[in-house]
């Protein structure tokens, strides 16, 4: 899921979230795991207040104008 920059702040991100974990549960999925710009603190701030956890880290995966940035892996357990 990606949220474009001119639309970060509205809740998009988190009404995203909610239906894919709404769809999830409805599958019976046990377990989320996402990743994302370490470099992206909005969204690793979203993804702790709906209770997803670090798990993982693998280093100077992206690239960006500002260098090399870590992805970050998280998971939320559904079940």
């Amino acid at each position: 899921l990606l949220v474009e920059r001119h639309a970060r702040g509205l809740g998009i991100g988190r009404r995203l979230v909610d239906e894919s974990l709404r769809r999830l549960h409805a599958l019976r999925a046990t377990a989320l795991f996402l990743e994302v710009d370490g470099a992206n603190k909005p969204a690793i701030n979203l993804y702790k207040r709906l209770g997803f956890k670090k798990v993982g880290e693998r280093p100077a995966y992206y690239e960006g104008p500002e260098g090399k940035t870590s992805a970050l892996v998280m998971r939320l357990d559904l079940g």
